[in-house]
């Protein structure tokens, strides 16, 4: 399984890319390199609706 990470982000940008039939999503951190991510259109409207709607969790100290 992937290992999760948390990043300050100081903006993203987001696009369609016709010829790949994917979301292009490249993320500025406040350090380091962009992060480019493609993902489908499906991968897209989840993630947008996780972030309407966040969770609240409790890290275990």
């Amino acid at each position: 399984m992937a290992e999760k990470k948390v990043i300050a982000v100081k903006d993203w940008t987001c696009a369609m890319s016709d010829e790949l039939g994917r979301v292009a999503l490249m993320v500025n951190p406040t350090e380091g390199e962009p992060i480019l991510v493609l993902m489908t259109i499906f991968q897209a409207a989840k993630m947008g609706r996780e972030l309407q709607s966040p969770k609240r969790t409790q890290l275990p100290i």
